[in-house]
């Protein structure tokens, strides 16, 4: 089920998910896997792959895996990551970052279970952009 995260922004998830907002951050959860998703317009002057190449500036020397995605206008950059935890056991992690000409969905996927990671990936990748349009 395709679920609207900003007027342009949509995600498809299974509805067995839970969900709540938090610091201005959209977050989804079951079992095993959390969602956390932020929406922001580009800073004024920049460029949707200015934006990406100076996310990936800063994509940690830990990154299991760089990942990059282009579909029309949209295009993406992922990385997996290990969590570390010292209270609880280690998960993994993939964060992404899709943009547009206008604005950017940065996600993060927190996974029990490292077979999951393909699920998040696709996820990913499915995420749904649809420009506003002007009325007028």
């Amino acid at each position: 089920m395709a679920l609207q995260i900003t007027k342009e922004w949509f995600i498809d998830i299974t509805d067995d998910f839970e969900r709540r907002t938090e610091n201005q951050k959209l977050i989804f959860w079951k079992t095993g896997i959390t969602i956390v998703i932020a929406a922001f317009r580009l800073p004024e002057n920049t460029g949707k792959l200015e934006l990406l190449t100076n996310i990936q500036e800063k994509i940690p020397e830990d990154a299991l895996e760089k990942l990059v995605s282009t579909k029309g206008e949209v295009v993406g950059l992922g990385y997996t990551q290990v969590q570390k935890s010292s209270n609880e056991k280690d998960r993994l992690a993939l964060f992404t970052f899709t943009a547009s000409d206008t604005s950017c969905l940065q996600s993060a996927f927190y996974l029990d279970k490292p077979e999951d990671l393909d699920w998040a990936k696709l996820t990913w990748e499915n995420i749904i952009f649809h420009p506003e349009t002007e009325e007028g």
